[in-house]
């Protein structure tokens, strides 16, 4: 319904917003990573072997197994070797795609699951819209939350984001990857700290009605979180490809740490 494009700056940062920078910075890289991973005959198992190692994998992150198995989703690939193979190979056809559905981490990988999978992004679409979210939100919780208490605010949301999906979703072999959550925090907390601030949208109720306006951030961010709780209502249980889950516990996270910190008197 709201497609933000700035905030008005009511109150106008005057610090670089470094850590901010540095997050997109980070994102960018792993996700160019992941990319450039993807090229070559062997790429796309490479992928999402990366993938299912370091998005978190609720139920390898519960089970504290470092060796688990691709989701059945990805049970087409094939490799060079496999297409070579006869018909009476079905038995070394089989052992092969055995071996390339494993992966193999280690307990410490597994461990930081809920931390890195907020670094790893599916496709240039879902990492841009992120980014630009956060962006728009991230440097006036910055500047007004300071740099150190801003990098773990992001890091605690972004973490809580991802548990509370893993733990909802906890027998689901499916990796959880994105900043959503973590940004959904930023947003969150935006709305505490400026609920007052102008947010310049485009408006779209329907698809062919967009007009841009300004409108407080309450509403904008209000129908950010009312919108993901609609399409969590009508996803069945729980989303397969976006986890709506993660982005109302990032959502709520941020507005509780965001109370704190208001209430502290620092705000």
């Amino acid at each position: 319904m709201f497609f933000p494009l700035h905030d008005q700056n009511n109150e106008a940062v005057k610090t670089v917003p470094m850590v901010s920078y540095t997050i997109i910075g980070l994102c960018l890289l792993v996700h160019l990573y992941t990319v450039i991973l993807g090229i070559g005959e062997t790429g796309q198992m490479k992928q999402i072997h990366f993938i299912y190692r370091h998005g978190l994998v609720p139920q390898a992150f519960f089970s504290g197994q470092s060796q688990y198995q691709i989701g059945a989703q990805n049970l087409g690939i094939e490799t060079p070797a496999a297409k070579r193979l006869g018909k009476g190979e079905a038995n070394e056809l089989a052992r092969l795609q055995s071996e390339i559905l494993t992966v193999r981490s280690s307990a410490f990988w597994v461990w930081l699951m809920p931390l890195t999978c907020m670094f790893l992004h599916a496709s240039w679409m879902h990492i841009l819209t992120n980014m630009w979210f956060f962006w728009i939100f991230a440097d006036n919780v910055e500047e007004k939350m300071g740099l150190p208490l801003f990098v773990g605010f992001y890091l605690i949301v972004g973490v809580f984001s991802s548990m509370a999906h893993a733990l909802i979703q906890s027998a689901s072999g499916v990796p959880m990857i994105g900043a959503s959550g973590a940004v959904s925090g930023v947003m969150g907390a935006y709305l505490v700290l400026f609920p007052r601030n102008k947010i310049t949208s485009y408006f779209c109720p329907i698809w062919f009605f967009i007009r841009r306006i300004d409108v407080p951030a309450i509403v904008v961010l209000g129908c950010y979180l009312l919108l993901n709780m609609l399409q969590l209502s009508q996803s069945g249980k729980f989303g397969a490809n976006v986890a709506f889950d993660a982005h109302i516990f990032g959502f709520l996270g941020g507005l509780a740490l965001g109370t704190l910190f208001r209430r502290s008197g620092r705000a």
